[in-house]
């Protein structure tokens, strides 16, 4: 199998790599896209039973559920490329006339474009219609989001006004469309890791993580507290730590992403069955 990159072959296994994952996830993902549809008939249901009353979902749980559907969206990771570790099914990927890096860049592409993308439009767009058929449903949630990312530049603003820090809204975005990218990736890894209890497999890793990580914090942090009872905490000084904690979370989150796209490629090189 000839291991160079080609496009008109990549293009032709990204359409059936596609097309594999619907066939093989289309009802987890009109269960996930669908969540805003399921939450709203199920609130309504229980409204009715209790209040005799006609009430759809405050805005508030909207959002929450949306952030849980999200949440569902990254952990499902774990099995959308799962297969691999399978023996059977496993084999047949392997011996589909594609290159790693096509089989590679494909695998990105739909975990970190494709899954994302058709479930924002997905959810969105069954929000937006409940919100225009029902007038106890609210505004949409995507007119919701935009005001809210417009507050939160007239905040970031009001802030660099204030103490000169020089806040980037596109350096936020961008920091948060890292980490989102940093989940998917790892549970994409664990996901093609594991042979088994992936997801056990990979919360036992965080859980791993996190612990050294609150040990480490636990012995730094009395070191920081006596480090700025010693200094005088200018606005020049604020501004600088400020700064810093977001170049830092920045960097932070796109070495993790390298770093699970890394390990991702291994384990597609060293995949076996």
């Amino acid at each position: 199998m000839n291991q160079s990159f080609s496009f008109q072959r990549f293009w032709t296994y990204f359409k059936y790599d596609v097309t594999q994952m619907w066939r093989n996830h289309s009802r987890a993902a009109l269960l996930i896209g669908g969540a805003s549809a399921i939450f709203y008939i199920l609130w309504v249901m229980f409204s009715l039973v209790f209040t005799q009353e006609w009430h759809s979902p405050m805005v508030e749980a909207r959002v929450i559920m949306f952030l849980v559907a999200f949440l569902v969206l990254e952990l499902y990771q774990v099995k959308t490329y799962g297969y691999l570790t399978e023996k059977k099914a496993g084999s047949s990927w392997l011996m589909i006339p594609a290159s790693r890096g096509e089989k590679f860049v494909s695998m990105l592409l739909v975990t970190l474009v494709v899954i994302p993308v058709l479930f924002l439009a997905v959810y969105l767009i069954i929000d937006g219609f409940l919100s225009l058929v029902d007038p106890t449903y609210g505004q949409a949630l995507f007119t919701g989001f935009t005001g809210a990312y417009s507050k939160v530049l007239e905040g970031i603003a009001e802030l660099n006004g204030q103490i000169d820090i020089n806040l980037s809204p596109l350096g936020i975005v961008l920091t948060t469309l890292a980490g989102f990218v940093c989940n998917f990736l790892y549970f994409l890894l664990c996901g093609i890791c594991f042979k088994r209890n992936k997801l056990v497999g990979a919360f036992a890793i965080l859980f791993g993580v996190s612990t050294i990580l609150s040990l480490l914090m636990g012995f730094v942090t009395p070191r920081f507290i006596e480090y700025f009872q010693d200094i005088e905490m200018t606005e020049e000084l604020m501004k600088s730590w400020t700064q810093g904690l977001l170049n830092l979370s920045m960097i932070l989150s796109v070495l993790m992403a390298v770093g699970f796209g890394w390990g991702i490629w291994r384990r597609i090189k060293t995949i076996q069955h």
